[in-house]
């Protein structure tokens, strides 16, 4: 797949706290629906942890029905389907919405009225792996041992 990703002489990259990763954005010139240009590894940071999180809670639908019941909760924070039915999304549609999308038109990319979801979704998924889920869940480096960062929240900053 040919790469997207902007010059970063003109956009600069990401940068990270120890909870907060900000990821900077421009606008395409000439788009009406102002699809957005940002760095490959920014797109694939956020599908990693929408994949991992619709993943990680649907396994665990029968070993922690709270889990998953609490992902199906449906919230006005995350807009309507544009599917068939228009019905508000679920913390779990809207992710997995997101990868759908992705996978099947993997040049889309994401538009500015998807952003402020986004951020508030990765409250949500940041939220769920610090209480809901355990170490064992995010996992370990198997060479160093050391277990795996757990997601950040994800700040969207445009470049004007």
């Amino acid at each position: 797949m040919k790469s997207r990703s902007s010059n970063y002489y003109t956009h600069p990259p990401s940068t990270e706290t120890d909870t907060t990763k900000t990821i900077w954005y421009e606008v395409k010139p000439n788009n009406p629906k102002k699809h957005l240009r940002m760095h490959d590894e920014d797109i694939n940071y956020i599908h990693h942890w929408l994949n991992r999180f619709v993943v990680d809670v649907s396994a665990k639908q029968f070993l922690n029905p709270t889990l998953y019941n609490g992902g199906r909760i449906v919230t006005k924070e995350l807009g309507n389907s544009k599917y068939k039915n228009k019905e508000p999304n679920s913390i779990l549609s809207y992710a997995s919405g997101l990868v759908c999308n992705r996978l099947r038109n993997p040049s889309q990319d994401y538009t500015k009225t998807q952003l402020v979801p986004i951020e508030k979704l990765f409250h949500m998924i940041c939220h769920a792996y610090d209480n809901a889920f355990d170490l064992d869940d995010l996992g370990y480096d198997i060479v160093t041992k050391e277990p795996n960062e757990p997601p950040k929240y994800v700040n969207f900053l445009e470049i004007k």
